[in-house]
């Protein structure tokens, strides 16, 4: 299995922090449509889950911080992306990520960091890099 020009660290970094702000946007806007602070979380929740699952599918492995930052996700197999490899790549592995008490986050950082294929922990669950190389 050959991997095409892995994104790497600084690449990834930004597109999370591009995608952050979107999501933070949205959340400001989508907030206050609830009276309930609970329904809120929920809304704002299913909004980020919605984005990370939906919107790469559609937009051929891309998020707003994915194209700004000129990355995309790619499955390994060169098939194309769907609902399955999303799924198992935002919602699976943030439980993974959150039960591990976030201990998991910092082994995907240095996954990234030192790998030469540049997958993180979510990238192996869902089959799946992110690499440079357009579409």
């Amino acid at each position: 299995m050959e991997l095409h020009q892995p994104a790497g660290f600084w690449r990834r970094l930004g597109a999370i922090l591009v995608d952050a702000g979107v999501g933070a946007t949205i959340g400001f806007f989508i907030g206050p449509i609830f009276d309930d602070e609970t329904l809120s979380r929920i809304a704002i929740w299913l909004y980020v889950m919605a984005y990370y699952i939906l919107v790469p599918v559609y937009w051929n492995g891309y998020t707003v911080g994915k194209r700004v930052t000129g990355v995309r996700i790619v499955r390994v197999d060169g098939e194309k992306l769907g609902f399955k490899n999303t799924i198992l790549r935002m919602p699976v592995t943030q439980i993974l990520y959150t039960i591990s008490f976030l201990t998991l986050y910092l082994v995907t950082i240095f996954m990234i960091i030192f790998r030469e294929d540049k997958r993180a922990i979510h990238d192996f669950v869902a089959g799946t890099y992110v690499t440079t190389e357009k579409p």
